[in-house]
């Protein structure tokens, strides 16, 4: 029987999978199950646990008619009695206990602002939690008379203000330790900094965690790490960083530090390292740096809610930490031992490892999406690349209802001898001799990349007989710390060169797209390129630009990462200085060059690409006469198409294949 046509809507009926822990018993592994709920225009989660398998069960569970319930960060206890898990089901979000024999979830918190970061002491009988703002429990009495509070922001910091965050507010991010059995909390750290990701050591004496108290830090973030003894209530500096830090894992028998990041700065977009530390003498080496692929996974889609960090997990012995690490297309599993030695990739290619977790030296367990699945829970065989095990299979109805289109894999070489990587996807129905139109994709960043996951905007593009290509020009991570940072300094340069080239070769290599309706859009800085596209050629019918750029001496000033990301971005362009440099990159600069029909689509609430931008291309469009409509989306930031509301998610797609069906032959 043949298989329909992906929709929209069927966005609502996909599950997504996340954040796997097994079990100290090494038997079981509990997870995050994401649904997507159309009616409450959201998304609401619940853990489970499965065997190994594949036998599994719903662990937790709370319905809610007035909101949307969010179980996540499940947590073994010590003696795997019990499993941990943030929940937000009485408001703010607190951490709940449930034991594994079953039985009603018990809240250990009672935070007023609720708790971030939790984890476990190794003796089971504390907690290391994060709480913004001084301690307010919710049992303490309220004063009979409340000050009346202006709502009229102050702003003083001059990084005030987040994508998807808001403006910050004046209460910074402490660590705490939380006795379970007294439901006592002890503050460990102070001052006007921001610390998180608390980690004890194996013996449950000592506390790292990562936070930077430089005079500097609003112009250049480097955090540091902190290392508290509970003894002596003594806080040192551990290390003071150069760059991103991330993930810090203390090694079982307490030796070692391993955390993932790097040591240029703030302003890189080149690899993150596993960078190991003595914990005796605070000595550093990079364990991967001849490794040249970046940690963690940066393989861009839509169809993903992994909410796991991306971990560092030490073997057993203390001799190995298993990472990812995206390569190409693919984010693989890799291990790396003390002497920087780095396996070949212990994961299938093709695939993308959203999330793991380590069994033993001879299994793992990973979140491992394709082409074809938002991603489910299986077990790797650490010495057989191939043989992967499934455990769980939550979206397979759906996938037997509907046809996938497969990505065709292609290297091309741009106008200079660079190779690069593209793909693209037949439509639904696709017949020999038929010609088809195209659309070119163009994703964020620019340091990200396209690859092997579930895109549900792609996939539902070729059930709407279009052609889709998509590459990854000079700026995207996956293929070396130069290959990354070549755009650095030449945004419309050798980036446009790589993409144009693409679409040249997939001209020139496929008879089956209709040459004369091509189509092309994009996000953040695939809005960007479009933009730039549309000034320097009429080759496509028309064009829609998603939470663009198109000034960048306004973007200095108005994004929440403007001010050190323009500088960097275009090669230390100073904002006095480099008025001329600045435009001459701004694609508003060239409006007068457009002909190409144009949709903005931008979110209101959009600090990182803020909604001026959209304003200034929109009005000059206009006001040059070229056919432009402009749609704003209330309530959404920077991520409205990976996980703004469903309706919103739904109305874009509607907007984004309208506008270019309108406009077929």
């Amino acid at each position: 029987m043949t298989k329909r046509p992906i929709t929209a809507d069927d966005l609502c009926r996909l599950k997504f999978v996340g954040d796997p822990q097994v079990s100290p018993s090494k038997d079981k592994v509990a997870y995050v199950l994401t649904h997507v709920d159309k009616e409450k225009d959201g998304y609401y989660s619940y853990i489970y646990i499965t065997d190994m398998k594949g036998a599994g069960r719903k662990f937790t569970s709370h319905y809610s008619k007035d909101s949307l319930v969010k179980d996540v960060a499940p947590k073994w206890s010590p003696d795997g009695s019990t499993l941990a898990f943030r929940s937000n089901r009485t408001g703010k979000n607190q951490v709940w206990l449930l034991h594994t024999d079953g039985g009603e979830a018990v809240q250990l918190t009672d935070v007023k602002q609720g708790i971030s970061d939790f984890v476990w002491s190794p003796d089971g009988k504390q907690l290391a939690v994060t709480i913004s703002g001084e301690l307010k429990l919710t049992s303490d009495k309220e004063e009979e008379k409340k000050e009346e509070k202006s709502d009229v922001k102050v702003i003083t910091r001059l990084r005030y203000k987040g994508d998807g965050a808001g403006i910050y507010s004046d209460d910074r991010k402490h660590v705490y330790v939380f006795d379970i059995e007294k439901k006592s909390y002890t503050k460990i750290t102070e001052g006007e900094h921001d610390f998180s990701q608390p980690r004890f050591s194996p013996d449950g004496n000592t506390l790292f965690y990562i936070a930077t108290k430089a005079e500097d830090k609003e112009w250049g973030y480097l955090p540091a790490i902190w290392k508290y003894d509970l003894a002596t209530k003594e806080e040192t500096l551990f290390y003071q960083g150069n760059g991103y830090l991330m993930a810090p894992s203390v090694s079982p028998d307490g030796k070692w530090l391993a955390v993932a990041g790097h040591t240029r700065g703030e302003r890189s977009q080149g690899n993150a390292n596993v960078l190991l530390f003595s914990v005796e003498t605070g000595e550093l080496k990079n364990l991967t740096e001849s490794f040249d692929y970046t940690v963690g996974n940066l393989v861009g889609v839509d169809a993903k809610y992994d909410t796991a960090e991306n971990p560092l997990d030490w073997d057993a012995n203390s001799r190995s930490i298993y990472f990812i690490a995206t390569v190409g297309g693919d984010c693989q599993l890799f291990k790396v031992n003390l002497e920087g030695e780095v396996s070949s990739a212990i994961s299938p290619s093709v695939a993308s490892v959203t999330s793991f977790d380590i069994v033993s030296d001879d299994l793992a367990v990973l979140v491992l999406a394709t082409p074809h699945s938002t991603g489910d829970v299986v077990t790797q065989d650490l010495h057989d690349v191939n043989n992967v095990t499934k455990l769980t299979d939550w979206n397979k109805e759906l996938y037997n209802e509907v046809h996938l289109s497969t990505p065709e894999n292609f290297h091309y070489k741009s106008t200079d001898g660079k190779e690069i990587e593209g793909w693209i996807l037949k439509p639904y129905g696709y017949e020999e001799g038929k010609t088809y139109p195209m659309i070119l994709e163009i994703h964020g960043g620019p340091a990200t990349a396209y690859g092997n996951g579930f895109h549900h905007e792609m996939q539902l593009m070729a059930s709407k007989g279009y052609v889709v290509l998509y590459t990854n020009p000079r700026g995207s991570h996956g293929y070396g710390h130069d290959f990354v940072n070549a755009v650095i300094g030449d945004y419309g340069g050798m980036d446009y060169e790589d993409i144009m080239a693409g679409v040249d070769y997939a001209l020139a290599n496929y008879s089956y797209i209709d040459q004369d309706q091509l189509f092309v859009t994009g996000g953040s800085y695939g809005g960007y390129m479009t933009n730039v596209i549309v000034t320097r050629t009429d080759r496509f019918k028309a064009a829609v630009t998603q939470r663009s750029i198109c000034n960048w001496h306004s973007f200095y000033g108005t994004s929440d990462i403007g001010f050190y990301f323009t500088e960097w971005q275009h090669g230390h362009a100073d904002l006095w200085d480099d008025v001329e440099k600045l435009l001459k990159v701004s694609p508003l600069t060239y409006a007068r060059n457009v002909k190409t029909p144009i949709l903005i689509l931008h979110s209101e609430q959009d600090l990182r690409c803020p909604m001026e931008q959209a304003e200034q291309w929109y009005v000059a469009l206009k006001r040059l006469g070229v056919e432009t409509k402009f749609v704003r989306f209330p309530d959404e930031n920077h991520d409205l198409s990976r996980s703004g509301k469903p309706k919103h998610r739904l109305e874009r797609l509607q907007h984004l294949i309208g506008w270019f069906d309108d406009r077929l032959n």
